[in-house]
């Protein structure tokens, strides 16, 4: 009988310390600082700034919930450079794998990086014109094989999907970016709709009828821009329940960048950037 109990004393004593253990791991994974990584182009990198690993929307929604934090925005990457970068670049995927919370700001370069003019002619003298709807089609083919490639090495992150906002306001340049816009938003959605996995985070409406919001390059947000933008992904992680906070944390002023002047000699640059500002609407 002594036996019997000292074995039931022994048994109980185990149960305890397990639970112990397995609390206080929980306790500590629950504490932990979330990773959080974004991917993309030049807007997700913040190239509107002098100090973008300061003061970009990604670095403010770090600050604000104390995330661990990786940007690997870089100007000039289309939805094809970021399906390629997460199938084979072991830096990429194994961020990837350690993200907990992913942003992800792609598509604008598939239509103005080499397309600018034929995009504006397109949307001037024909509407949707076919080299328009070429580029939809292939950004929606990417961009699901992104979302699945994304799924594959990390099935438990959270995946936040920017929507491409209008940069341009005069009647006719608007027109002409919202036509572009479209595509890459609609394929956004049309993959949310069919396979979901990921949430929407919609940029669109901090643009529309705003000004200061973009740079002299009449394309970049402002730093005025990125703390809305920052506003916009902190909301979402809050519907999510990944943070209390929805009022971003300032901790360093960003520096708007005027990259025309930047890359053009004096007075070319001042010029490029006045003659740019009055074609889209973005003079004020």
């Amino acid at each position: 009988m002594k036996s019997f109990k000292r074995l039931i004393s022994i048994v109980l004593c185990a149960l305890i310390v397990v639970s112990v253990l397995s609390f206080s791991v929980s306790a500590k994974d629950n504490d932990r600082a979330l990773n959080y990584l974004v991917l993309g182009d030049s807007i997700a990198k913040g190239f509107g700034l002098k100090n973008p690993e300061e003061a970009s929307y990604g670095k403010i929604v770090a600050n604000t919930n104390g995330y661990n934090y990786i940007n690997h925005g870089f100007p000039g990457c289309t939805s094809e450079d970021l399906l390629d970068l997460v199938k084979n670049n072991e830096v990429y995927r194994e961020d990837i794998e350690w993200a907990d919370i992913i942003s992800i700001s792609v598509g604008g370069n598939d239509y103005l990086l080499d397309n600018a003019l034929l995009l504006i002619l397109e949307g001037l003298f024909l509407n949707n014109g076919p080299h328009f709807q070429k580029i939809g089609n292939n950004y929606y083919l990417n961009f699901g094989k992104i979302i699945d490639e994304i799924h594959a090495l990390n099935p438990d992150a959270v995946i936040l999907v920017q929507t491409l906002y209008n940069a341009w306001r005069s009647p006719v340049t608007s027109r002409i970016f919202r036509q572009a816009a479209s595509f890459v938003n609609n394929a956004i959605f049309a993959v949310y709709e069919e396979k979901g996995g990921f949430y929407i985070v919609d940029m669109a409406p901090v643009f529309d009828g705003s000004n200061g919001l973009v740079t002299s390059d009449t394309i970049h947000p402002t730093f005025k821009a990125n703390v809305l933008m920052s506003r916009k992904v902190l909301e979402k992680i809050n519907e999510l329940g990944l943070s209390e906070n929805t009022e971003p944390v300032i901790l360093v002023k960003g520096e708007d960048r005027e990259y025309l002047n930047e890359y053009f000699p004096f007075p070319i640059g001042q010029i490029l950037g006045f003659a740019a500002r009055l074609a889209t609407g973005n003079l004020f």
